[in-house]
């Protein structure tokens, strides 16, 4: 599960181009971020993806990378020419007959290979027709899903999606949300169906009525979520910031009535974690990308739940600060992990500590953003004393709620909720008092 949102230069205040995801995956899915250097590679070279072998780019595009611990591609990125992607689980009628470049391989494929948004668009196409998209999605699991991405560059944003061997892709609005389902129908600017001949009186092949599978997409509540964040973005359009960004992936709907073990299907935006099948995903990680004609900035939380977490800046050229990698079990000296000893604890007690814990970093989070106007354009000595200013200014913050959490009985009376995080707690390791 996922949500990816986009806002072009004439829906935002101050003209850039913004791109978010919140990843939703599994609990106790470590993500990790990387920053990829460019690299040259001798002609004839291959590269192992998550599932399979396939041939190398001659040059690869510096990227900086949001993933699961344990696959080769990533959930959210953006590249040193602006590109940035979001990709998301999408349902089809086609069937898994082999291993191949799935979502997070062709995030990660087309930010080391595209230098705009539509070059990322034939890469990602490109293989989904040489290679289909096989392969299991699922960390503890056997679980294989299709495509969806939304992709932006300095100007413009694609949502491209994927079936099988199948792709369509379309130019996006001024404002843009997808989730776990097909959005493209006969709309399609580009498309692998270019040369089908349409059926059953079509004009020109309809994507969506070919090949979407519309139980799984209800059952995962994708029309609910994409329909919310598309409403969201739309009543700022023309003013959209970062910080509107953010309070989009963060949303649950009216605040005061939210009751995290309430809904058997995820419904909303900020995606927790429930008792129920359609719910044993929550989000990851988080995402969101300011990206001008002479600056690039990458927010990235690092962390899960993203209305507990804190955006906290990256740049191309400077080392990520985001310590070693995670492993699927409580991994010492990790944020991600270091993070779940407020997370789980909180969720506890998640409208009771919510507000404050919201306040505090709202405010550091406002007062990243603002500094960061000055730093964008700096020397890179600049950009990694920032960098690494912020990223020790938020640890600290979480360490504080962390130890204030210690001396809260770890309570929840919800037996059905109760159990499911007694069985993530004991499958990564972690206890709590």
């Amino acid at each position: 599960m996922c949500d990816t949102i986009v806002a072009l230069p004439d829906a935002t205040e101050d003209g850039a181009v913004l791109l978010a995801k919140n990843a939703d995956t599994e609990v106790n899915e470590a993500q990790q971020i990387l920053r990829l250097p460019r690299r040259d590679y001798l002609p004839g070279a291959a590269v192992r993806v998550t599932h399979l072998t396939i041939p190398q780019a001659t040059h690869t595009h510096e990227v900086i990378l949001g993933r699961s611990f344990w696959t080769w591609g990533g959930e959210v990125g953006c590249n040193e020419h602006g590109v940035a992607i979001g990709n998301e689980a999408a349902f089809s009628n086609q069937k898994c007959e082999k291993d191949g470049t799935g979502a997070i391989d062709l995030l990660r494929l087309a930010l080391e290979r595209a230098a705009s948004a539509r070059d990322a668009v034939d890469v990602i196409g490109d293989h989904v027709v040489r290679f289909g998209q096989g392969g299991n999605c699922q960390m503890m699991g056997n679980y294989w899903f299709d495509s969806g991405l939304l992709v932006a560059d300095r100007k413009e944003a694609w949502v491209v999606n994927c079936a099988g061997h199948h792709w369509a892709a379309r130019q996006a609005k001024s404002t843009e949300a997808i989730s776990n389902r097909f959005q493209i129908g006969a709309d399609w600017d580009l498309s692998s169906l270019s040369a089908s001949r349409p059926v059953n009186g079509e004009t020109k092949p309809d994507f969506r009525a070919r090949f979407a599978d519309p139980v799984r997409e209800q059952e995962c509540a994708a029309d609910e979520r994409e329909s919310c964040a598309a409403g969201l973005l739309a009543a700022r359009r023309g003013a959209i910031t970062m910080h509107d960004m953010a309070a989009v992936l963060r949303d649950v709907g009216d605040e005061a009535s939210y009751d995290v073990t309430a809904d058997a299907r995820p419904t909303k935006v900020c995606m927790h974690a429930g008792p129920t099948p359609a719910r044993f995903w929550h989000a990851t990680s988080a995402m969101i990308t300011e990206v001008r004609p002479d600056s690039v900035v990458v927010w990235m939380t690092g962390t899960s739940a993203t209305d507990l977490s804190i955006f906290k800046p990256l740049f191309f050229g400077v080392d990520t600060p985001s310590g070693l990698m995670p492993l699927g079990t409580d991994t010492e000296g990790t944020i991600w992990w270091r993070h779940e000893r407020l997370h789980r604890p909180a969720m506890a007690h998640y409208r009771q500590l919510k507000p404050a814990i919201r306040a505090e970093f709202d405010a550091l989070e406002r007062s990243f953003q603002s500094e960061s106007a000055t730093v964008r354009d700096g020397s890179l000595r600049l950009k990694e004393e920032f960098v690494a200013w912020c990223w020790h200014r938020a640890a600290a913050a979480t360490e504080a709620w962390i130890d204030r959490l210690a001396r809260l009985p770890y309570a929840i009376s919800h037996s059905a909720y109760r159990a499911a995080w007694e069985r993530w707690n004991a499958e990564a390791s972690l206890a709590f008092a």
